[in-house]
């Protein structure tokens, strides 16, 4: 049985002050920091840049990533929470048209049969579709997202 001096843990939605430290959502080593006099905070480990909006409630990128795909956070009061991503519909789209596009591609050759006296006996299509599907979403994986080992850390 639970002891009833626990008390219930509940997560709420904080709002993020422009005033306080807190640790770092992506590097996890690193505390932000309110970054001169602008709205920014600043990690003192990877250097990443963020903006709290939608009311000082999530925690954005600060920096524009192009094509990249960042993830967003929202604060407890304890840690970071996964909010989603900085995708738009259209960059999602596309993404799933670039991950469709080689397997229909790939299906439409092995129906025609062309091709298919390269191929060993033990391929089938069903192992040609999930292989070219892995392989199609690291690409997308590695073109797309915000990763954490590009960042820069201190020595």
């Amino acid at each position: 049985m639970l002891n009833p001096s626990y008390q219930q843990l509940s997560f709420h939605q904080q709002i993020i002050s422009l005033t306080q430290n807190y640790p770092c959502p992506r590097c996890t080593c690193g505390s932000l920091e309110p970054f001169g006099l602008t709205e920014t905070f600043k990690c003192n480990s990877c250097e990443r840049a963020y903006v709290p909006l939608r009311g000082g409630r999530l925690l954005y990128p600060a920096n524009s990533m192009g094509i990249k795909i960042a993830p967003t956070f929202w604060w407890d009061g304890l840690r970071w929470h996964w909010a989603g991503t900085t995708a738009t519909s259209r960059q999602l789209s596309s993404i799933v048209a670039l991950f469709l596009m080689p397997l229909v591609a790939l299906n439409v050759a092995l129906y025609m049969n062309i091709g298919a006296g390269m191929l060993p006996e033990w391929c089938s299509p069903v192992l040609l579709t999930a292989v070219m599907g892995l392989l199609t979403i690291q690409m997308i994986y590695f073109t797309c997202w915000d990763f954490d080992f590009l960042t820069k850390r201190k020595a």
